[in-house]
């Protein structure tokens, strides 16, 4: 009888805390940054399919000052990309989203888009992390034709329960 009463007492006590993690959850804020990066590797093999890491720094609100790498394919003939943003802020917080979509090219030879991205996960204050963002970005291509200098700018929201870790 006694070890019934303390698996309820157990279950009643997991609930009400996910419960109230879910409640946390719920509140959306906006997540908004500027970053800018390069290529830092480009593999070819799979022509016309391009395996591509692009690296490199911003700062936004929720993150701060941050460190953003993309692990991404992108077709040469379409211009359609997917592929995984990691972000890692200053504290050493990790926040991860994966993206779908299409680049335009522009007549200045840079490519541009909006690509609609969505949180798959995090640690830290991002641990449960969901929203979504719009990751606008311009690429350059680089002189030594090596890949793409690129800036963006994040707009969307943003809901953790380890924010008030």
């Amino acid at each position: 009888m006694f070890s019934r009463r303390l698996l309820l007492w157990a279950a009643a006590v997991v609930l009400a805390g996910s419960l109230g993690a879910n409640a946390r959850a719920g509140q959306f804020v906006p997540f908004n940054a500027t970053w800018s990066g390069v290529t830092v590797a480009a593999d070819t093999s799979g022509f016309p399919i391009v395996k591509v890491i692009a690296s490199g720094e911003g700062t936004g609100t929720e993150l701060g000052h941050f460190v953003m790498v993309s692990p991404h394919v992108n077709n040469v003939f379409t211009l359609a990309l997917e592929g995984d943003q990691n972000f890692t802020a200053a504290n050493g917080d990790t926040l991860s989203a994966h993206f779908s979509g299409f680049l335009s090219p522009n007549a200045d030879g840079s490519l541009s888009g909006v690509l609609p991205c969505v949180f798959t996960g995090g640690t830290g204050r991002f641990a449960g992390a969901a929203g979504s963002y719009d990751f606008a970005i311009t690429a350059v291509p680089l002189p030594d034709g090596s890949g793409f200098a690129s800036t963006a700018t994040i707009t969307g929201l943003i809901s953790t329960v380890g924010s008030d870790k």
